[in-house]
């Protein structure tokens, strides 16, 4: 059934799929194709019983008290049209299925068994109108056990789905910290590099200033050693803002880590010895933040595996899920992992066949300009494959 969502972001599934449900209203027509006795009044009210259905359908409520309003409305037009038409317990099922969608959750589960106990009233209208008690009592337990059934199973994915965005809050909530931590450690960094260096060079520009006159070779050396503080200044600002740009893939991968075990995702992880040029290690450890983001976001997995080797002369990252794969537009998450790759004269792959698998291979990294440390051994081994 239906599973209205917590709140008004994007359903995670196409629209189209909870008009589906719509065919378990052909319920409705076991009495008219059974029943000679089924008159034009019964048909009549049968058709606006439809119609009203179809409206709660078309609104798809969002908040709760749209929910409890449809949620009423459709179990009153169940109770109302059953004398007409017994297959009318389809509008408490639907009502169920609205009432999974409550928050908090012991609110729907209320409402959930209060819809099960009106399954007795629904009874009792069968068996006022004539009904046969047996095809009553039948019709009466299949209804509380589809009731029950729906509501509970909507209810569980409407908890999934609350849980979801409640992670997807705390990750965000966790990246904005970090980037103000960054900012703070970058203002102080910059603080401790630069405040020195501008007073010695502020000191010797005034004693070059107060020389000009009376020792001009002295001023001019004094105005050379404030051009070389200078460029030795603007060389060590360009390294520290270089190694700004990206935590490192040591970084990264503890990030992911952490991500993905919060996310109840299991890690796992395999890495072979090598040595990065700083530049490789930066688009692999943006490679590899988007690439688990998109499994948290997206795929539904329950296991993620991160393999950075030696391939084909040069550097493989690949992050494999076993989630629902399925085919993913190409965002600007992927496109920039793209284009970052191919700047260096690497490709990215990605297939989604059974779970998704992200492939991104660089060329060995010029030597002069490798990074002194290398990344450690085997982090934690397993399989190639998932």
């Amino acid at each position: 059934m239906p599973t209205p969502q917590p709140n008004r972001s994007p359903a995670r599934r196409p629209r189209w799929y909870d008009y589906a449900y719509l065919v378990y209203l052909a319920n409705l027509l076991w009495q008219p194709a059974l029943d000679p006795g089924f008159s034009r009044v019964d048909a009549a009210v049968t058709l606006l019983s439809v119609a009203i259905c179809l409206l709660f359908f078309l609104r798809r409520p969002h908040h709760n008290r749209a929910r409890l309003v449809a949620t009423a409305a459709l179990a009153a037009l169940g109770l109302t049209v059953a004398p007409f038409n017994y297959g009318a317990n389809v509008y408490l099922i639907y009502a169920a299925a609205f009432a999974g969608g409550l928050w908090p959750s012991r609110l729907a589960l209320r409402v959930v068994w209060g819809l099960v106990g009106l399954t007795a009233f629904y009874f009792l209208i069968l068996m006022g109108v004539g009904t046969p008690a047996q095809i009553s009592m039948v019709s009466s337990v299949l209804t509380a056990v589809f009731v029950l059934g729906v509501g509970l199973s909507n209810l569980s994915e409407t908890k999934r789905e609350q849980h979801r965005r409640e992670l997807e809050a705390a990750l965000e909530e966790n990246q904005r910290l970090a980037a103000i931590a960054e900012r703070e450690r970058i203002a102080r960094d910059l603080h401790d590099l630069l405040g020195h260096t501008l007073s010695v060079i502020t000191l010797k520009a005034e004693l070059a200033a107060r020389l000009a006159g009376r020792d001009p070779a002295r001023a001019a050396q004094e105005m050379r050693e404030v051009e070389r503080i200078s460029r030795e200044a603007t060389a060590q600002v360009r390294e520290a803002v270089q190694g700004y740009r990206s935590r490192g893939l040591q970084g990264e991968l503890a990030g992911a880590r952490l991500a993905l075990q919060t996310a109840g995702i299991r890690f796992d992880c395999y890495i072979q010895p090598l040595t990065l040029s700083p530049t490789q290690e930066s688009v692999l450890g943006l490679a590899l933040r988007e690439a688990v983001t998109n499994v948290i976001r997206h795929s539904g997995a329950t296991c993620c595996a991160v393999r950075l080797l030696k391939a084909g002369g040069g550097v493989l990252l690949e992050v494999e899920d076993d989630g629902k794969g399925g085919v993913l537009e190409e965002g600007s998450g992927l496109q920039g992992m793209r284009q970052r790759a191919e700047a260096l004269g690497g490709r990215l792959e990605r297939s989604s066949n059974g779970g998704t698998k992200l492939r991104l291979w660089l060329p060995t990294a010029d030597p002069e300009r490798t990074s002194s440390q290398a990344l450690p051994k085997t982090l934690h081994p397993s399989p190639d494959t998932l």
